[in-house]
Protein backbone atom coordinates (compact mmCIF):
# COMPACT_ATOMS: atom_id res chain seq x y z
CA UNK A 1 0.00 0.00 0.00
CA UNK A 2 1.30 3.44 -0.95
CA UNK A 3 2.04 6.14 1.56
CA UNK A 4 -0.70 8.29 0.00
CA UNK A 5 -3.39 5.67 0.80
CA UNK A 6 -2.16 5.43 4.38
CA UNK A 7 -2.64 9.20 4.79
CA UNK A 8 -6.22 8.97 3.44
CA UNK A 9 -7.18 6.12 5.80
CA UNK A 10 -5.64 7.88 8.78
CA UNK A 11 -7.59 11.05 7.97
CA UNK A 12 -10.89 9.19 7.83
CA UNK A 13 -10.25 7.53 11.20
CA UNK A 14 -9.30 10.86 12.76
CA UNK A 15 -12.48 12.52 11.51
CA UNK A 16 -14.58 9.64 12.87
CA UNK A 17 -12.97 9.95 16.31
CA UNK A 18 -13.56 13.69 16.39
CA UNK A 19 -17.26 13.29 15.44
CA UNK A 20 -17.74 10.61 18.11
CA UNK A 21 -16.21 12.83 20.81
CA UNK A 22 -18.29 15.82 19.72
CA UNK A 23 -21.53 13.86 19.89
CA UNK A 24 -20.74 12.67 23.42
CA UNK A 25 -19.72 16.13 24.59
CA UNK A 26 -22.43 18.28 23.01
CA UNK A 27 -25.33 15.89 22.29
CA UNK A 28 -25.12 13.41 25.15
CA UNK A 29 -27.38 15.40 27.44
CA UNK A 30 -30.32 14.95 25.08
CA UNK A 31 -30.19 11.17 25.44
CA UNK A 32 -30.12 11.17 29.24
CA UNK A 33 -33.25 9.43 30.68
CA UNK A 34 -35.70 11.84 32.22
CA UNK A 35 -36.50 11.50 35.96
CA UNK A 36 -40.10 10.21 36.47
CA UNK A 37 -42.38 12.71 38.20
CA UNK A 38 -44.67 11.69 41.05
CA UNK A 39 -48.43 12.23 41.02
CA UNK A 40 -47.98 15.01 43.58
CA UNK A 41 -45.62 16.83 41.20
CA UNK A 42 -47.72 16.19 38.08
CA UNK A 43 -51.07 17.22 39.59
CA UNK A 44 -49.95 19.38 42.50
CA UNK A 45 -51.93 17.21 44.95
CA UNK A 46 -52.17 17.95 48.66
CA UNK A 47 -53.15 14.86 50.67
CA UNK A 48 -54.55 14.18 54.11
CA UNK A 49 -53.62 10.74 55.42
CA UNK A 50 -56.25 8.97 57.53
CA UNK A 51 -54.50 7.29 60.48
CA UNK A 52 -53.83 3.60 59.94
CA UNK A 53 -55.57 1.56 62.67
CA UNK A 54 -56.02 -2.17 63.10
CA UNK A 55 -59.42 -3.29 61.85
CA UNK A 56 -61.55 -6.40 61.69
CA UNK A 57 -63.84 -6.92 58.72
CA UNK A 58 -67.08 -8.90 59.03
CA UNK A 59 -68.86 -9.92 55.85
CA UNK A 60 -72.57 -10.58 56.15
CA UNK A 61 -76.08 -10.36 54.77
CA UNK A 62 -79.01 -8.17 55.78
CA UNK A 63 -81.80 -10.23 57.34
CA UNK A 64 -85.10 -9.31 59.01
CA UNK A 65 -85.18 -9.36 62.80
CA UNK A 66 -88.07 -11.82 62.60
CA UNK A 67 -89.26 -13.96 59.71
CA UNK A 68 -91.69 -16.84 59.54
CA UNK A 69 -92.76 -18.90 56.53
CA UNK A 70 -96.07 -20.74 56.71
CA UNK A 71 -96.10 -24.13 54.99
CA UNK A 72 -99.21 -25.93 53.78
CA UNK A 73 -100.74 -28.30 56.36
CA UNK A 74 -101.16 -31.68 54.66
CA UNK A 75 -103.80 -32.88 57.10
CA UNK A 76 -106.26 -30.58 55.36
CA UNK A 77 -107.45 -31.56 51.89
CA UNK A 78 -107.90 -28.08 50.43
CA UNK A 79 -106.06 -24.76 50.32
CA UNK A 80 -106.60 -22.20 53.08
CA UNK A 81 -108.50 -18.96 52.62
CA UNK A 82 -105.95 -16.15 52.83
CA UNK A 83 -107.25 -13.18 54.80
CA UNK A 84 -104.46 -10.68 54.03
CA UNK A 85 -103.01 -9.07 50.91
CA UNK A 86 -99.50 -9.27 49.45
CA UNK A 87 -97.32 -6.45 50.79
CA UNK A 88 -99.75 -5.61 53.60
CA UNK A 89 -98.27 -4.68 56.99
CA UNK A 90 -100.21 -6.50 59.72
CA UNK A 91 -100.21 -6.23 63.50
CA UNK A 92 -99.54 -9.05 65.92
CA UNK A 93 -102.64 -11.21 66.27
CA UNK A 94 -104.03 -10.51 62.78
CA UNK A 95 -105.62 -13.57 61.14
CA UNK A 96 -103.44 -14.50 58.15
CA UNK A 97 -105.33 -17.48 56.71
CA UNK A 98 -108.01 -19.99 57.64
CA UNK A 99 -108.31 -23.72 56.96
CA UNK A 100 -111.68 -25.49 56.86
CA UNK A 101 -111.75 -29.02 58.22
CA UNK A 102 -114.01 -30.68 55.66
CA UNK A 103 -114.59 -33.78 57.82
CA UNK A 104 -115.81 -31.67 60.71
CA UNK A 105 -118.02 -29.71 58.34
CA UNK A 106 -119.57 -33.00 57.11
CA UNK A 107 -120.27 -34.14 60.68
CA UNK A 108 -121.90 -30.80 61.47
CA UNK A 109 -124.06 -31.06 58.34
CA UNK A 110 -125.24 -34.52 59.38
CA UNK A 111 -126.11 -33.32 62.87
CA UNK A 112 -127.96 -30.27 61.56
CA UNK A 113 -129.93 -32.49 59.19
CA UNK A 114 -130.92 -34.64 62.17
CA UNK A 115 -132.01 -31.49 64.04
CA UNK A 116 -134.12 -30.45 61.07
CA UNK A 117 -135.79 -33.86 60.98
CA UNK A 118 -136.45 -33.61 64.72
CA UNK A 119 -138.05 -30.18 64.34
CA UNK A 120 -140.37 -31.69 61.71
CA UNK A 121 -141.04 -34.62 64.00
CA UNK A 122 -141.93 -32.22 66.83
CA UNK A 123 -144.41 -30.39 64.62
CA UNK A 124 -145.99 -33.68 63.61
CA UNK A 125 -146.41 -34.68 67.26
CA UNK A 126 -148.00 -31.30 68.05
CA UNK A 127 -150.37 -31.71 65.11
CA UNK A 128 -151.38 -35.18 66.32
CA UNK A 129 -151.79 -33.84 69.85
CA UNK A 130 -154.09 -31.07 68.65
CA UNK A 131 -156.12 -33.56 66.65
CA UNK A 132 -156.38 -35.79 69.71
CA UNK A 133 -157.60 -32.82 71.76
CA UNK A 134 -160.22 -32.03 69.15
CA UNK A 135 -161.42 -35.64 69.17
CA UNK A 136 -161.47 -35.62 72.98
CA UNK A 137 -163.60 -32.46 73.04
CA UNK A 138 -166.14 -34.07 70.67
CA UNK A 139 -166.78 -36.91 73.09
CA UNK A 140 -169.93 -36.98 75.29
CA UNK A 141 -169.48 -35.08 78.51
CA UNK A 142 -169.37 -38.14 80.73
CA UNK A 143 -166.31 -39.40 78.80
CA UNK A 144 -164.40 -36.11 78.98
CA UNK A 145 -162.99 -36.61 82.43
CA UNK A 146 -160.06 -34.73 83.94
CA UNK A 147 -157.99 -37.86 84.24
CA UNK A 148 -158.56 -38.75 80.60
CA UNK A 149 -157.50 -35.25 79.53
CA UNK A 150 -154.35 -35.42 81.67
CA UNK A 151 -153.47 -38.84 80.32
CA UNK A 152 -153.81 -37.49 76.76
CA UNK A 153 -151.53 -34.51 77.46
CA UNK A 154 -148.91 -36.65 79.19
CA UNK A 155 -148.78 -38.99 76.21
CA UNK A 156 -147.87 -36.33 73.67
CA UNK A 157 -145.85 -34.13 76.00
CA UNK A 158 -143.51 -37.00 76.78
CA UNK A 159 -142.87 -37.48 73.05
CA UNK A 160 -142.08 -33.77 72.60
CA UNK A 161 -139.80 -33.78 75.66
CA UNK A 162 -137.86 -36.78 74.33
CA UNK A 163 -137.32 -35.05 70.98
CA UNK A 164 -136.26 -31.82 72.73
CA UNK A 165 -133.73 -33.72 74.83
CA UNK A 166 -132.26 -35.29 71.71
CA UNK A 167 -132.13 -31.88 70.01
CA UNK A 168 -130.21 -30.42 72.92
CA UNK A 169 -127.67 -33.23 72.68
CA UNK A 170 -127.31 -32.71 68.92
CA UNK A 171 -126.97 -28.92 69.37
CA UNK A 172 -124.19 -29.39 71.94
CA UNK A 173 -122.35 -31.62 69.49
CA UNK A 174 -122.66 -29.01 66.71
CA UNK A 175 -121.36 -26.29 69.02
CA UNK A 176 -118.39 -28.41 70.05
CA UNK A 177 -117.51 -29.23 66.45
CA UNK A 178 -117.82 -25.59 65.37
CA UNK A 179 -114.75 -24.73 67.44
CA UNK A 180 -112.62 -26.98 65.22
CA UNK A 181 -114.35 -26.45 61.88
CA UNK A 182 -112.17 -23.47 60.93
CA UNK A 183 -108.49 -23.28 61.98
CA UNK A 184 -107.09 -19.75 61.97
CA UNK A 185 -103.40 -18.86 61.88
CA UNK A 186 -102.45 -15.46 63.28
CA UNK A 187 -99.35 -13.24 63.08
CA UNK A 188 -96.97 -13.68 66.02
CA UNK A 189 -95.38 -10.27 65.39
CA UNK A 190 -95.94 -7.10 63.38
CA UNK A 191 -94.62 -7.55 59.86
CA UNK A 192 -95.06 -7.39 56.11
CA UNK A 193 -96.85 -10.14 54.18
CA UNK A 194 -95.24 -11.75 51.13
CA UNK A 195 -97.48 -14.08 49.09
CA UNK A 196 -95.57 -15.97 46.35
CA UNK A 197 -96.98 -15.68 42.85
CA UNK A 198 -95.74 -19.08 41.73
CA UNK A 199 -97.29 -21.96 43.65
CA UNK A 200 -95.16 -25.10 43.76
CA UNK A 201 -95.24 -28.19 45.96
CA UNK A 202 -92.98 -26.80 48.68
CA UNK A 203 -93.85 -23.14 48.24
CA UNK A 204 -95.04 -21.58 51.52
CA UNK A 205 -98.55 -20.18 51.77
CA UNK A 206 -97.03 -16.83 52.71
CA UNK A 207 -94.06 -15.34 54.55
CA UNK A 208 -94.17 -12.71 57.27
CA UNK A 209 -91.10 -10.52 57.81
CA UNK A 210 -90.56 -7.75 60.32
CA UNK A 211 -89.61 -4.29 59.08
CA UNK A 212 -86.50 -4.22 61.29
CA UNK A 213 -83.21 -5.67 60.02
CA UNK A 214 -79.89 -6.92 61.37
CA UNK A 215 -76.61 -8.11 59.85
CA UNK A 216 -75.95 -11.84 59.94
CA UNK A 217 -72.19 -12.23 59.57
CA UNK A 218 -69.28 -14.39 60.59
CA UNK A 219 -65.76 -13.91 61.92
CA UNK A 220 -62.85 -16.36 61.90
CA UNK A 221 -61.19 -17.73 65.01
CA UNK A 222 -58.16 -15.45 64.54
CA UNK A 223 -60.27 -12.28 64.83
CA UNK A 224 -62.79 -13.66 67.34
CA UNK A 225 -60.81 -12.58 70.47
CA UNK A 226 -60.46 -9.03 69.09
CA UNK A 227 -64.16 -8.18 69.04
CA UNK A 228 -66.83 -7.85 71.72
CA UNK A 229 -70.55 -7.22 72.07
CA UNK A 230 -71.47 -3.48 71.83
CA UNK A 231 -68.31 -2.74 69.81
CA UNK A 232 -69.22 0.02 67.27
CA UNK A 233 -69.12 -0.85 63.58
CA UNK A 234 -69.36 0.93 60.26
CA UNK A 235 -71.48 -1.12 57.86
CA UNK A 236 -71.10 -0.66 54.10
CA UNK A 237 -73.54 -1.99 51.49
CA UNK A 238 -71.40 -3.71 48.86
CA UNK A 239 -73.64 -2.90 45.88
CA UNK A 240 -73.99 0.87 46.31
CA UNK A 241 -71.43 1.96 48.92
CA UNK A 242 -74.07 3.21 51.37
CA UNK A 243 -72.75 3.31 54.93
CA UNK A 244 -74.59 3.13 58.22
CA UNK A 245 -73.44 2.91 61.80
CA UNK A 246 -74.19 -0.09 63.99
CA UNK A 247 -72.74 -2.30 66.68
CA UNK A 248 -72.15 -5.95 67.52
CA UNK A 249 -75.15 -7.39 69.34
CA UNK A 250 -74.30 -11.10 69.51
CA UNK A 251 -71.27 -13.38 69.15
CA UNK A 252 -71.76 -17.16 69.06
CA UNK A 253 -69.31 -19.22 71.10
CA UNK A 254 -69.77 -22.27 68.90
CA UNK A 255 -68.34 -22.57 65.38
CA UNK A 256 -70.70 -22.46 62.42
CA UNK A 257 -69.21 -25.48 60.66
CA UNK A 258 -70.46 -28.79 62.03
CA UNK A 259 -67.62 -30.86 63.42
CA UNK A 260 -65.11 -28.04 63.14
CA UNK A 261 -63.98 -28.57 66.71
CA UNK A 262 -63.25 -32.22 65.92
CA UNK A 263 -61.15 -31.45 62.84
CA UNK A 264 -57.68 -32.93 62.88
CA UNK A 265 -54.94 -30.61 64.09
CA UNK A 266 -52.54 -29.81 61.21
CA UNK A 267 -48.94 -30.71 61.66
CA UNK A 268 -46.51 -28.00 62.66
CA UNK A 269 -45.65 -25.72 59.77
CA UNK A 270 -48.60 -26.80 57.66
CA UNK A 271 -51.67 -24.69 56.91
CA UNK A 272 -55.15 -25.44 58.16
CA UNK A 273 -58.62 -23.93 57.75
CA UNK A 274 -60.00 -21.85 60.60
CA UNK A 275 -63.43 -22.07 62.18
CA UNK A 276 -65.95 -19.29 61.69
CA UNK A 277 -68.30 -17.94 64.34
CA UNK A 278 -71.71 -16.32 63.83
CA UNK A 279 -71.94 -12.62 64.59
CA UNK A 280 -75.01 -10.35 64.61
CA UNK A 281 -74.91 -6.58 64.27
CA UNK A 282 -77.69 -4.05 64.81
CA UNK A 283 -78.22 -1.08 62.49
CA UNK A 284 -78.72 2.49 63.68
CA UNK A 285 -80.80 3.18 60.55
CA UNK A 286 -82.53 0.95 58.00
CA UNK A 287 -83.28 3.65 55.40
CA UNK A 288 -82.84 2.22 51.89
CA UNK A 289 -81.70 -1.09 53.40
CA UNK A 290 -83.25 -4.19 51.82
CA UNK A 291 -83.50 -7.79 52.93
CA UNK A 292 -80.69 -9.81 51.33
CA UNK A 293 -78.20 -6.95 50.77
CA UNK A 294 -74.57 -8.06 51.16
CA UNK A 295 -72.57 -5.82 53.48
CA UNK A 296 -69.16 -5.50 55.11
CA UNK A 297 -68.83 -4.27 58.68
CA UNK A 298 -65.59 -2.56 59.71
CA UNK A 299 -64.56 -2.70 63.38
CA UNK A 300 -61.84 -0.27 64.48
CA UNK A 301 -59.79 -1.90 67.23
CA UNK A 302 -57.53 0.96 68.26
CA UNK A 303 -59.44 4.21 68.61
CA UNK A 304 -63.09 4.90 68.05
CA UNK A 305 -62.50 8.67 67.97
CA UNK A 306 -63.95 10.18 64.74
CA UNK A 307 -61.49 11.50 62.16
CA UNK A 308 -61.01 15.22 61.71
CA UNK A 309 -60.09 16.12 58.13
CA UNK A 310 -59.56 19.42 56.29
CA UNK A 311 -62.95 20.91 55.45
CA UNK A 312 -61.57 21.86 52.01
CA UNK A 313 -61.49 18.16 51.07
CA UNK A 314 -65.24 17.70 51.51
CA UNK A 315 -67.37 17.98 48.36
CA UNK A 316 -71.15 17.95 47.99
CA UNK A 317 -73.47 16.16 45.59
CA UNK A 318 -77.02 17.24 46.39
CA UNK A 319 -77.62 16.32 50.01
CA UNK A 320 -74.65 13.93 50.05
CA UNK A 321 -71.10 14.74 51.14
CA UNK A 322 -68.05 12.92 49.86
CA UNK A 323 -64.27 13.04 49.47
CA UNK A 324 -61.96 11.88 46.69
CA UNK A 325 -59.34 9.29 47.61
CA UNK A 326 -56.20 8.09 45.81
CA UNK A 327 -56.76 4.34 45.83
CA UNK A 328 -53.52 2.90 44.41
CA UNK A 329 -53.49 5.35 41.51
CA UNK A 330 -57.24 5.52 40.89
CA UNK A 331 -59.43 8.39 42.09
CA UNK A 332 -62.42 6.94 43.95
CA UNK A 333 -65.29 8.56 45.80
CA UNK A 334 -66.17 7.88 49.42
CA UNK A 335 -69.55 9.09 50.69
CA UNK A 336 -69.17 10.33 54.25
CA UNK A 337 -71.23 11.47 57.23
CA UNK A 338 -69.97 14.63 58.88
CA UNK A 339 -70.39 16.23 62.27
CA UNK A 340 -69.01 19.28 64.02
CA UNK A 341 -66.92 21.87 62.15
CA UNK A 342 -63.77 22.87 64.06
CA UNK A 343 -62.15 25.81 62.31
CA UNK A 344 -60.68 24.56 59.04
CA UNK A 345 -61.36 20.95 60.12
CA UNK A 346 -64.57 18.91 60.01
CA UNK A 347 -65.42 15.75 61.95
CA UNK A 348 -66.16 12.68 59.80
CA UNK A 349 -68.31 10.20 61.71
CA UNK A 350 -68.44 7.49 59.04
CA UNK A 351 -67.43 6.65 55.49
CA UNK A 352 -63.63 6.69 55.67
CA UNK A 353 -61.32 3.70 55.79
CA UNK A 354 -58.07 3.21 57.61
CA UNK A 355 -55.05 4.71 55.76
CA UNK A 356 -57.18 6.49 53.14
CA UNK A 357 -55.21 9.12 51.15
CA UNK A 358 -57.74 11.95 50.87
CA UNK A 359 -57.20 14.49 48.09
CA UNK A 360 -57.53 17.89 49.74
CA UNK A 361 -56.64 20.00 46.69
CA UNK A 362 -54.91 19.74 43.30
CA UNK A 363 -53.67 22.08 40.57
CA UNK A 364 -55.49 20.00 37.97
CA UNK A 365 -59.18 19.24 38.45
CA UNK A 366 -59.71 15.60 39.43
CA UNK A 367 -62.86 13.50 39.40
CA UNK A 368 -63.96 10.00 40.29
CA UNK A 369 -62.47 7.44 37.91
CA UNK A 370 -59.36 9.42 36.97
CA UNK A 371 -56.05 7.50 36.79
CA UNK A 372 -53.16 9.33 38.46
CA UNK A 373 -49.93 9.03 36.48
CA UNK A 374 -46.88 8.62 38.65
CA UNK A 375 -48.79 6.94 41.47
CA UNK A 376 -47.72 3.55 42.72
CA UNK A 377 -50.13 1.02 41.28
CA UNK A 378 -51.37 3.30 38.47
CA UNK A 379 -51.45 1.84 34.96
CA UNK A 380 -49.05 3.26 32.41
CA UNK A 381 -50.52 4.70 29.19
CA UNK A 382 -50.67 2.18 26.36
CA UNK A 383 -48.26 4.09 24.09
CA UNK A 384 -45.57 4.07 26.80
CA UNK A 385 -46.00 0.33 27.32
CA UNK A 386 -45.56 -0.28 23.60
CA UNK A 387 -42.42 1.88 23.38
CA UNK A 388 -40.63 -0.24 25.99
Amino acid sequence: MTKKKWFIIGGIVTVAIVVFIAINIFGGKGTQPETALSAEEIYGIEYFEVPDVEQVYINGVIQPNQMESFAKDNKFSGDPEIKVKNGEVVDKGTVLYVYEDKEVTKQMEDLNNQLSRNYTKTENVRAKWQKAIDNFNSLPGEQRTVSASAELDDQYQSQIDAIAEENQYLTDQVNDLSTSQFISTTAKFKGRVLIPEVKEENTPILTLTSDGFYVSGKVNEKDLPKIAVDKPAEITVISNGQTVKGKISYIDNNPIEAGAAEAATPSEGSGGSMSNYAVKLTLDSTDNIKNGYHVQATINLDDDKPNEIPAAAVKEDGDKKYVLVNDFGSVIRRDIQTGEVKGDKIVVTSGLESADRIIVSSKKELKEGDILEGSEGAEEPADEKESK
